[in-house]
């Protein structure tokens, strides 16, 4: 997967993912499995690349969750200047001294200041996911954020989105060209969040891409990537197979009942919901995937552990 220099701006675009290898003779950035996803969707550099831009690239995350913090600390590796917002004091503090500049944020009443920030940032991410019954809690100030962000550095700015959207389809493969049907609420509440960022991009004809969390629009043209292993599965059966290499590795570890186990796989996991294709991914992005089966990666994980422990 490249990882190119940026021209300009970007077009509009949206992750899904996985564990990727880059291509031959190209950096490779393993210590993430969500890293290389942005990068390549993107096209970005640190400041200390010669053939990157003049400026010092600065990130801002809308939300700076737990999939936020994968791509924040590899930015920071390369000489990115991160910058976030979170709901608690406490995390605040957590973030803080990891080095990132953290800002608080409430949705519900939100600081026109900590939005003001975002302006002095050429790349923004929003991670903040929707809110069943509220939809997405940052898109309710869309005028305060297009005031804050109109006259600012702002060159590029990133929605995560989830697969969800495809919807239920019966087991059948779907691709990036296949319409989208979200089954369920929220799903849904992905799709409109996903429209009215593009719009709000556009709005302020910034570079806008929505990662779907689990396809990315690549650099230069609104086209989708689905980011996935080559081994679709339902839920349930990646839940057993990582039980049992815990089982057998840490015998007696696993307490818990057959109705938590249940709980934990949900509806979701049935093998009928949809399987989503790599294909594109692979021939047009040159990816090569480190795990392209859960198994492989699952066992990974297992093996890290172990050497920690």
């Amino acid at each position: 997967m490249d990882i190119c220099h940026v021209p300009g701006r970007f077009p509009v675009s949206t992750l899904r993912f996985g564990h990727v290898q880059q291509n031959p003779g190209l950096p490779r950035y393993q210590t993430s499995p969500y890293w290389p996803y942005v990068a390549a969707a993107g096209g970005l550099r640190s400041e200390t690349d010669p053939s990157g831009p003049t400026y010092r690239n600065r990130m801002f995350f809308l939300g700076m969750g737990f999939v936020a913090q994968f791509f924040a600390q590899e930015l920071k590796k390369q000489g990115w200047v991160v910058s976030g917002t979170c709901t608690s004091l406490l995390k605040k503090n957590e973030l803080g001294e990891m080095g990132f500049d953290m800002y608080l944020f409430d949705a519900n009443e939100p600081e026109p200041s900590t939005l003001e920030i975002m302006k002095y940032h050429t790349h923004v991410i929003v991670s903040i996911p929707p809110v069943v019954g509220i939809g997405d809690p940052a898109l309710q100030h869309r005028e305060l954020l297009r005031s804050s962000l109109m006259d600012g550095n702002l060159q590029w700015l990133c929605y995560l989105s989830s697969t969800s959207v495809y919807g239920d389809r019966g087991g059948a493969w779907v691709d990036e060209d296949y319409p989208t049907s979200p089954a369920s609420e929220l799903a849904n509440l992905r799709l409109v969040a996903e429209k009215r960022w593009l719009s709000l991009g556009d709005d302020l004809e910034l570079s806008t891409q929505i990662f779907r969390l689990g396809g990315i629009y690549g650099p230069g043209r609104r086209r989708v990537y689905n980011i996935v292993d080559d081994d679709p599965a339902p839920r349930e059966e990646v839940f057993a197979y990582a039980s049992d290499l815990i089982e057998k590795k840490w015998p007696g570890r696993i307490k818990q009942s057959a109705s938590r186990s249940e709980s934990l796989i949900g509806k979701g996991g049935r093998r009928g919901e949809k399987r989503v294709s790599n294909a594109r991914m692979k021939k047009e992005l040159g990816v090569r995937l480190l795990h392209p089966s859960y198994r492989s990666g699952l066992q990974s994980i297992i093996n890290h552990m172990e050497e920690a422990l």
